[in-house]
């Protein structure tokens, strides 16, 4: 972002131009995707979108940002809420909130990971990968199954970027299985053959 807001109506301005976007990438497409168009159906000024934003892919961007945040605070949210106590509930329980922020508004997410790939992983995408491998590193270390393998930042960050890339391929592939139970049990079927010894 060119700058960022600090008054309310001016983080309101900024939500309404992402959230404006993202339903016409949903609607029609990225080739449909002008900073015109979005600013029309936010309902502000070209000039106003151009004041926080340099152009669409910023706006592409912002989105993926406030999607990972929105996951991370959802995965944060889930845990705190459950009171599992067994590992397999707990992966199964992120997994799941994963899954479900990947399956909403699909036709968008495809688009922004498709243009985040084209950028190489940004640092948006890092960011929330790496609030999972904390997740998997403290679970690891709290838990007391003996079978359990001892969970490095190295073998988290392995293990996130496993667990993300069949999720990653199911949203850009449109694949029926992103939200099928046995898509869910696999992931969690690897997860625990990964940190169980």
């Amino acid at each position: 972002m060119r700058k960022s807001p600090t008054q309310v109506r001016a983080v309101m301005t900024v939500s309404a131009i992402i959230e404006a976007a993202t339903q016409i990438l949903q609607r029609v497409g990225e080739e449909q995707l002008t900073t015109n168009r979005i600013a029309e159906r936010a309902g502000v000024s070209i000039g106003s979108l151009y004041q926080y934003f340099a152009d669409k892919e910023a706006i592409i961007e912002a989105i993926a940002e406030r999607e990972r945040d929105q996951i991370i605070a959802s995965i944060l949210r889930s845990l705190s809420e459950k009171e599992a106590t067994d590992i397999e509930s707990k992966v199964r329980d992120v997994i799941r909130t994963i899954v479900s922020a990947f399956v909403r508004r699909k036709r968008a997410r495809r688009i922004i990971i498709m243009s985040m790939l084209r950028r190489w992983q940004t640092s948006s995408e890092r960011q929330g990968a790496d609030v999972v491998a904390r997740f998997m590193v403290d679970t690891a270390g709290n838990n007391k199954d003996a079978r359990q393998r001892r969970m490095t930042p190295v073998s988290a960050f392995v293990l996130t970027r496993a667990l993300m890339g069949p999720i990653r391929a199911a949203v850009i592939e449109d694949s029926p299985f992103l939200e099928s139970q046995e898509f869910e049990d696999e992931l969690v079927r690897m997860v625990l053959s990964f940190v169980r010894e």
